[in-house]
This record gives structure tokens, sequence and C-alpha cells, in this order.
């Protein structure tokens, strides 16, 4: 009785899988350092007494006393309420973005942390992995012994052998090939585990490093719009000391202007 030979159909699906389950997610965006906060010097309120008799009951918004700049002339009470108000303008400004500036910094270590967590996520991949290379290894081993069978069976088929010998031979071939057959389908119920419990896994992940992009990208938008901020605020901060913090002024109306006249 001539034998049918074992095909190996559905080894090869596995084997391409496995190397697919290999290709690696991509790796989360790092974000972006926080920008060095302004180390202006706010305006400051308080006037120190004039040193000299010559510039008694003159002061500068900046804190220097009657010791501003002497070639500049003293400012006119309008020029002052004008630099005041700009002076309140300025250190509203500070304080706002001082305020925009914390919760940046407390997502930025929640980014760092959370880029901890998924680089430790990868574990399952990892696992999958394993189990999917371990799965290969064991379907080739099958694979060598389902041609070795093949072979065998076309040299018995071949030689034409008849009699009670040729029979016993017949019938160990059989219960090999049950065996395979046994093996085989075990061997395809663990693939289809294996299979779906690495898509589930890197889905997972791919899933989790997608969202942290995409927080990534926006935490880089916004400290990107507060560095801009921070540049322009210094820049008008730097004029209001160059044209009033440095300038002096009278008391007098300085008084008469928190009076309201």
């Amino acid at each position: 009785m001539r034998l049918p030979t074992l095909l190996l159909g559905g080894l090869c699906v596995a084997l391409a899988w496995q190397a697919q389950a290999q290709t690696a997610p991509a790796k989360p965006a790092a974000p972006r350092p926080a920008a060095t906060k302004p180390a202006a010097t706010k305006p400051a309120a308080t006037k120190p007494a004039a040193p000299a008799a010559e510039a008694a009951g003159t002061a500068t918004l900046g804190g220097g006393g009657s010791s501003g700049n002497k070639t500049a002339p003293i400012m006119t009470r309008d020029e002052l309420r004008t630099c005041l108000k700009q002076e309140e303008v300025v250190r509203a400004r500070l304080e706002e973005l001082k305020q925009r500036r914390a919760p940046l910094d407390t997502e930025k270590a929640e980014i760092t942390a959370e880029q901890d967590a998924v680089r430790a996520a990868r574990a399952p991949l990892e696992e999958a992995k394993a189990k999917a290379e371990a799965l290969s290894g064991r379907l080739r081993d099958y694979g060598a012994r389902v041609e070795s069978w093949n072979a065998r069976v076309a040299e018995f088929n071949a030689a034409g052998r008849t009699g009670a010998a040729a029979e016993r031979k017949n019938s160990e071939f059989k219960r090999e090939r049950e065996q395979l057959d046994v093996e085989r389908k075990t061997l395809d119920a663990e693939r289809e585990t294996v299979v779906a419990e690495n898509q589930a896994a890197v889905n997972t992940y791919n899933a989790r490093v997608g969202n942290l992009d995409a927080r990534v990208q926006d935490w880089n938008q916004r400290n990107a719009q507060w560095n801009e901020a921070s540049k322009a605020l210094e820049i008008e901060r730097q004029d209001w000391v160059d044209q009033c913090g440095n300038r002096r002024y009278r008391e007098d109306d300085e008084k008469a202007i928190r009076a309201g006249r």
C-alpha cells in the first residue's frame, strides 16, 4: 500500500509572522527642556532716600535713589505717570509668566516619568518575541521530521516491498503520521495563541507610545510659546529699565500721582 506524503503548508505562515513580531515600535520622542526663566529683576517700588543734598527729593523707579542717570533730565509728572503704568504692566506679565511656567514644569516631569514607564512596558513585547522564537524553533524541528518521514515513505513506496515485513513497516509509518498530525494540531493552536498575544501586546504598546508622542508635541509647542513670550517680555522689561528705571523723578510728583492728581 502506497502512503501519501505529509504537506508542510502553514509553517511558513508562522515563520513569516515571527519575523513581523520582531519589529520594534517607534520610540517616544523626548520633550525639549524648559527654557530658563527670566533672570530679570522686577522694577522695585521701594525708593531709598536721596544721599546728596543736591538730589534731595528725587529717586529712581529702579531703586537707585538719586544716583540714577545724571545726564538725562528729571522725568516730568506725565512721564513718571506713564512709567508707573508700564511698571504695573511688566509686573503683571512677569507674574502671569511665572504662573504659566509651573504647570509646564510639572507636566514635563510627568512626561519624563511616562517615558520611563513606556520603556519598562516593552517587557511584554520581549516576552511575546521569546514565545514566537521558541515556537518557530519547534516548527522547524517539526518540519524536519515531516521531511524525514516523507523521504522514508517515498523510499518505501519506490521499493515496492510486500509481505509481513512490509506490512509492519507500513503500520509504523501510519502510527508515526498520526503522531505528526496530533503534534501539528497542537502547534497550529499554539501559533494562533502566540500571534494573538503578540498582536495585542504590540497594539497596546504602540497606542501608549502614540499618546505620549502627541503629548510631547503639544508640550513642546506650548513651551516654545512660553519661551517666545519670555523673550518678548525681557525686551520690554529692559526697555523699561532704560527709559524709566534709571531716570530720576521728583518724589512729590509720585505722591501727587498716587493721590490721583
